[in-house]
């Protein structure tokens, strides 16, 4: 069985983070490699990082991005952002790469809004669009830009005052009846045959740069149903994508947008069961894919998770045992990842301490296996860890003194318990 070579692009968006979790222990998969066109937080997602790819709409881009796709030997892309996804599925050469959701004309039509409402204009879950120069019907109506996403830029104009200025001030404005009502994402995915296989509704709450901090699933009515159905009969769809809608004062469901990527919060399908990415790449492989949802699940939370980068080449991790590596009685599960972590990446572990009984002791009554390491230091009491830690390294205690007097060397990284989640990636 052939493992695939996938490149995200670009890298380092919540939905790309997203399918890194979902692939990043597939068996399926030979490289996971993230590619932007800045240094951006993709590098804590992607093992595999590039951070000098051309800007899109830069003259050598196209020739760029393909050298990339050969050189890197890539069999399937992500595109991560409407406008890539775009750009993308136009070019007239990918090497031979499979891009999902990459037919120029579906992802032309969901990146404007107005050939979006265009295509589906008198069906009834189309909201009335305001055509340039016309009076709306009622007020307030909403203006917002053709390419925009995640809310950004859109504007309630509540008389002819306010839609003049809005439109004055917008590129390519798209002006559209107001929707008071409730806010959906439905998160779909189509399969090579052109088959609607999932369709997962889901909340939007707490909202956060256009992202949703809580979501929980919804039962996908008739209503819903048929809206998915239409837009997968007449567009080109391969793969996951999402569309968006909202109600209005009727409380019946209008489209907001339609878009052909991995969605920033369709982690919520994972949390299901639905590994939509990981759909994907099977769809390409030529299986059929079903979704196993599990009845379990009835929300999901997200907050801003933060990474610490450090230049430090270290090679070696010491950490203490009381109350660093064991709280309690019972293992750091932060700390414990971080030296599983280490481990797999060529690290050296050490365990330094001046535990009071035999430390093998310890960690087993623990469950923490002393192979772990490949060394144990057990210090004696007023012999200071500092004269035991070859550099450069990282040393993790709780106890201040001993972070001070190690932090004396400049090629050690000194962190307490709180901080080692910084390095988890």
């Amino acid at each position: 069985m052939k493992k695939l070579n996938v490149l995200v692009f670009p890298c380092g968006s919540e939905n790309a983070g997203e399918i890194a979790q979902s692939l990043r222990y597939s068996l399926h998969v030979n490289r996971l490699i993230g590619a932007s066109s800045c240094d951006d937080h993709g590098r804590f997602h992607f093992a595999d990082y590039i951070g000098d790819v051309p800007f899109i709409h830069a003259p050598d881009f196209d020739a760029y991005f393909r050298d990339l796709l050969i050189t890197q030997q890539i069999d399937v892309i992500f595109a991560t952002h409407d406008t890539v996804c775009e750009k993308l599925a136009g070019m007239t050469d990918l090497a031979g790469c499979y891009l999902v959701n990459g037919d120029p004309h579906t992802t032309q039509i969901a990146r404007r809004k107005s050939l979006t409402y265009g295509l589906f204009a008198g069906a009834p879950w189309v909201p009335a669009v305001v055509a340039q120069g016309a009076e709306p019907e009622s007020w307030p109506v909403i203006v917002k830009p053709d390419c925009g996403q995640g809310g950004n830029g859109v504007t309630l104009a509540h008389d002819a005052r306010e839609l003049a200025e809005a439109r004055a001030t917008m590129d390519m404005p798209v002006v559209v009846e107001y929707l008071p009502g409730k806010e959906l994402t439905v998160d779909c995915f189509t399969n090579r045959d052109g088959k609607l296989v999932w369709a997962g509704p889901r909340t939007r709450e707490r909202i956060r740069a256009g992202i949703a901090m809580r979501s929980q699933p919804v039962v996908a009515d008739d209503e819903i149903m048929t809206i998915a159905a239409e837009i997968n009969a007449r567009l080109t769809l391969r793969g996951p994508w999402f569309f968006q809608l909202k109600q209005d004062r009727n409380q019946r469901w209008k489209l907001l947008e339609i878009s052909c990527r991995v969605a920033g919060t369709m982690i919520a399908a994972r949390a299901l069961g639905v590994n939509l990415p990981l759909m994907a790449l099977h769809d390409y492989m030529g299986r059929d894919v079903s979704p196993l949802v599990t009845p379990h699940v009835a929300y999901i939370e997200r907050s801003i998770k933060t990474r610490a980068f450090t230049p430090l080449n270290y090679q070696h991790v010491y950490i203490d045992l009381d109350d660093t590596l064991i709280i309690n009685g019972q293992p750091n599960p932060v700390a414990v990842a971080f030296l599983y972590q280490s481990r797999a990446s060529g690290k050296t572990l050490h365990l330094i301490t001046r535990h009071e009984s035999l430390p093998v002791n310890t960690l087993n009554q623990a469950a923490i296996s002393p192979l772990l390491f490949d060394e144990i230091i057990h210090l004696q009491e007023n012999e200071k860890k500092s004269s035991h830690i070859t550099g450069p390294a990282i040393f993790i205690d709780n106890y201040f003194p001993e972070r001070l007097d190690v932090a004396q060397r400049d090629d050690v990284l000194v962190l307490d318990v709180d901080a080692v989640d910084f390095y988890i990636k």
